[in-house]
């Protein structure tokens, strides 16, 4: 009798994990749900994926990333994007989230808060942690014409003959 007890104790725990996604399929299917425009749902999975425990520091920034990237995008809520960003950049400065993050967090800052102050700190780090990423330009020209109209920049020309063309 306790063998049998037992034994389907195991099966039972068996089917039940064999049931469970794992982060990466569910990782797949927020960001699908995210495709659909089922913004809410998308982060819900998100967030259970945070709460497990055994997710590789990867998997975990660019969870978070995305997060961030919702709340920034299709949220509106621009400090909750900022603190995901940060807790990208703090603790996941070796992964390619780190840089990403630490851009986006002087972007927030630029161009949905308009605080260029602020802005440039956050650009200035990124050089001082990030000094030959790529993303290296991109920081340049936007602490360059922080607050600046794009009426106002020079530097855009091109796009007035890619778009006679």
């Amino acid at each position: 009798m306790v063998k049998r007890i037992l034994l389907l104790s195991i099966a039972i725990g068996v089917l039940v994990a064999c049931g469970r996604q794992t982060p990466t399929q569910m990782w797949d299917e927020a960001r699908q749900l995210s495709e659909q425009e089922n913004y809410d749902e998308a982060m819900s999975i998100y967030k259970e994926i945070l709460a497990q425990e055994s997710l590789t520091d990867t998997l975990r920034a660019k969870t978070t990333f995305t997060m961030a990237d919702l709340y920034l995008n299709h949220f509106k809520k621009y400090n909750t994007a900022l603190e995901n960003y940060r807790a990208v950049a703090k603790n996941y400065s070796g992964t390619k989230w780190g840089p990403k993050a630490q851009f986006m967090i002087g972007y927030v800052y630029a161009n949905h808060l308009h605080d260029y102050d602020k802005a440039e700190e956050e650009y200035q780090a990124f050089l001082d942690v990030y000094p030959t990423h790529e993303l290296g330009e991109a920081v340049q020209f936007e602490m360059t014409y922080l607050g600046k109209d794009l009426d106002e920049i020079q530097d855009l020309g091109f796009l007035d003959s890619a778009e006679e063309q």
